[in-house]
């Protein structure tokens, strides 16, 4: 019976190293099937992107492509939401390390342009693909949008607590509420990256640099915030 039960439990081992193995492989294939559409796409646009294009550019045919993804807008839609999620995270980490709602507003900020600014390809991929290519270019499903949507609490939930805090006992003259203020300061970083990005693609980069910018927003912010 030891034997037995020896002899099951080897097999089982085996059996759970070759799946440990296949979904490392599978892994990996998703990866370089996403880094190749990331390319297809910066060098095409949305519009032109095909599904062979980035089966050609992955080294695989298209009907391995599409075990791991069953369309375009699939493909698309992950390529946006690790890159997202990545930020998202990076500025939930952030303010998690500040200590007020003033704080938490510039971490905002600064975590947004100091993320994206060495990656404006990213950047542009995450929020201004949609506008470029235009209406309908991108059909995503409610389950997608479902996905994305928890990710706003990572960017603005830590902030508006820190600013809810804050407002606890005493009564400023701004009413903004905790939450829209870290909306503003999420979309204030967003602009600034959106004038770098065209200012540098003609060769007149901003008269400040990146850091400048940064402090003077976190300024405006953390004085908004002790109103």
């Amino acid at each position: 019976m030891a034997k037995q039960t020896s002899v099951r439990s080897a097999e089982a081992s085996r059996a759970a190293s070759r799946a440990e193995r296949q979904q490392r492989r599978r892994d990996r294939s998703r990866e370089e099937i996403l880094a190749a559409a990331r390319n297809v796409l910066l060098e095409s646009g949305v519009g032109a992107m095909t599904l062979e294009a980035v089966a050609t550019e992955a080294g695989m045919s298209k009907t391995g492509l599409y075990y791991y993804f069953p369309s375009k807008d699939a493909l698309v839609f992950e390529l946006v939401y690790a890159t997202v999620e990545r930020h998202a995270r990076a500025i939930h980490d952030a303010v998690e390390a500040t200590k007020d709602g003033g704080e938490a507003l510039g971490a905002i900020i600064a975590e947004t342009v100091r993320h994206f600014a060495p990656r404006l390809d990213d950047f542009r991929l995450a929020f201004l693909f949609s506008q470029v290519e235009g209406a309908g270019a991108l059909k995503w499903t409610d389950e997608q949008f479902a996905r994305l949507r928890p990710l706003n609490d990572l960017v603005f939930a830590g902030a508006a607590a820190r600013l809810s805090a804050a407002r606890k006992g005493r009564k400023g003259r701004a009413s903004l509420d905790p939450r829209l203020a870290a909306f503003l300061a999420h979309v204030s970083a967003i602009g600034l990256l959106t004038m770098k990005g065209m200012v540098e693609g003609v060769g007149d980069p901003l008269r400040y640099s990146d850091e400048e910018l940064i402090d003077g927003f976190a300024t405006v912010f953390a004085a908004a915030a002790s109103a």
